[in-house]
This record gives structure tokens, sequence and C-alpha cells, in this order.
């Protein structure tokens, strides 16, 4: 179907091709043209729609997160499967739910009675593993006082980062460079890695508890979408900051929105790679972790300003392949 037929059947109210063309939108930036095709096909009733509603509302700017939350909830109280599957993310996630363990795995519960092999998975894995890691007994060890480093063994476990691993692996592409001012993501040579990014959609209870205990340890709230990293012998990421150059074009917007991205958390999936270590050249220092561990830095000084100091590389291995989980952490937007 050409793209102007599929507008035409939109316009006549046509919920698939209102679902076709709201993620075009979506995919596009289009953030408000795509709720609006969602909003459509909700309100004529697409469980669908309203779960791609939901999802939208809860991951794009601006988040609308209590609405996304009951829009989630909803569809999956209509029997959407994936809505579900959600509704488990977002429980495992949830800080503030006390029994969210249970919330979650009952979630899961359900989308597998609704065919879902993801809940069916992510159950035979709870269910398999080794108890998670005590995060009251996690001991971060500070490394520099500036900038601001430190490093936590065993924050995850070897069962957690096997599957991560494995849920990554089929979906990697080409490393993205972010850069506002010019239109957004693209591929840059001093980026040859691989990644895959967890949205709340793509995510499952295993990354969303990760996420947490990150909070949990960190005591910021406020994450970017997670990315597992890939790196196979000679690829590597050079010298660069985290933070957001306030000085840059394109930045002033994303800062103001968003706030500053104030902290880098990287949990080392697996062993058996030679090199590959995360450098930081102005400090004349070199980390890798073993399978488990976690380095957290601020890319931020103690006034929150960006630290210079922080310029860090990820070296390429020389052979194996290095895994990471990479988390920005970002502040509050300065109130205006």
């Amino acid at each position: 179907m050409s793209e102007d037929q599929t507008e035409a059947r939109a316009g006549a109210g046509d919920i698939d091709a209102l679902l076709e063309l709201g993620t075009r939108h979506e995919a596009e930036g289009r953030v408000k043209a795509a709720r609006g095709c969602f909003a459509t096909a909700a309100r004529a009733g697409s469980i669908v729609g309203l779960r791609l509603l939901a999802t939208n509302l809860l991951s794009q700017e601006p988040v609308e997160g209590e609405a996304g939350i009951n829009m989630m909830r909803a569809a999956a109280d209509k029997g959407d499967a994936e809505a579900a599957l959600i509704c488990a993310n977002l429980a495992a996630g949830d800080m503030r739910l006390a029994d969210r363990a249970k919330v979650a795995r009952r979630c899961l519960e359900v989308a597998a009675q609704r065919g879902s092999e993801r809940a069916r998975a992510q159950l035979a894995f709870i269910d398999s593993s080794p108890p998670v890691v005590d995060v009251a007994a996690l001991k971060p060890r500070t490394v520099f006082e500036s900038p601001r480093i430190s490093v936590i063994e065993g924050f995850a476990t070897s069962a957690e980062c096997d599957w991560v691993i494995s849920r990554a692996r089929p979906d990697l592409h080409r490393a993205f460079v972010y850069d506002p001012g010019a239109d957004g993501y693209f591929t840059k040579e001093a980026r040859t890695n691989s990644s895959v990014e967890f949205g709340i959609a793509k995510s499952d209870v295993v990354i969303m508890g990760l996420r947490l205990r990150i909070q949990t340890i960190t005591k910021i709230d406020r994450l970017e979408v997670s990315s597992i990293l890939h790196y196979a012998p000679g690829q590597e990421f050079k010298a660069h900051f985290d933070f957001l150059e306030p000085t840059m074009p394109g930045y002033a917007a994303d800062l103001k929105r968003g706030g500053q991205r104030a902290a880098t958390f990287l949990i080392y999936l697996n062993d058996g790679y030679e090199g590959g270590e995360t450098e930081f050249p102005k400090l004349e220092w070199r980390y890798k972790g073993r399978k488990g561990d976690a380095l957290f830095f601020w890319n931020l000084d103690l006034a929150g300003k960006p630290d210079r100091k922080t310029l860090h590389a990820g070296l390429a291995p020389t052979s194996g392949e290095k895994w990471l989980f990479s988390q920005w952490l970002r502040l509050p937007p300065p109130k205006s």
C-alpha cells in the first residue's frame, strides 16, 4: 500500500491504516501525529491502538506517565497479551510498589496464559535462576573523589548477565552517536561497536530489575533508555564525554526538556576477552570489571558543571567479545 493510500484509508477511519500511519509517524519523530492516529484507533475500539498510544505516552516526549500507565492497564484488562507483558515491566521497575515482584509475576502469568512466549521465558528464568542480589549488601568502592568514580563488585548475577546478552544478541545494530544539531542519531567512525536499546515495550522484568537496582544504588530516578553494548575485536568507542555539552547548538532544548546527563552506570556482562577496558585518559586509569561488576561515575562535578576529567573511551578487545549494560542517568531540568 502506498503512503497516499495509507493516509486516505486512515482518514476514512480504517484501523489498520491508522496503526500503520501512527507507527510511521512515531519512527519519524512526529509524536503528536502518532498519538493522534493511535488515539483515533483506540476510540474506534482497537486494543492494539490503545496499547500503542500508552507505549507512546510512556516513552516519547512529552511523557505522560500516569495516563500511559492507566491506558496500558486498560489494554491489559481488555485481553491484550503484550499490554500485560508491559504491565509486568512497569511493576518490576516501580520503586514505590512494595509487592512489585508479586504484581510483575501475576502480569507475566496473565500474558503467558494469553500466549506470550516472552512471558513464559521470563517466568522460567525467575523460577530457575539463583536469588537476586541483596542490594543492601552491595558496597560501592570509591576509586576517585574527583571526578567521582566508584566500582560495585557483584552488582548483577551471572544468570542475569547471560539473560541480558541473550536478549540483546538478535537485535544488535551499529551503535549511534547523538547530536540534536545534526538531526538526531547517526553513525560515526569514532564509534564502531554495536548496541541495542530496551525501551519500556521491548524490556523485561530482568532488565527492569537491574534498572531498579541502579536507581537504588545511585539514588537517581531519571533513567534514559537502557542500552546493551557489544564490542567485537577491533571495535571501539573513542574518547568522549557523556554529559550534554551546554555550548553545542541543539543541546539547549534537550537540557531544558530532559535535564543534564549527570551520571553513567556500566555493568560488565561477561568475561573471556582480552583488552576492552574502559579508559579515562586524563586520569591515566583503565578499568575492566569481572562478569557482574559495575562502574558508576558522575559526569558532573560537585557544582553541577560538566566535569571534563570524565573523558573516557571504550577500548577495543583484542580477542573475544565484550558486552556491557549501559545506563545514563539524568538530573531534573532546571526550573524556569
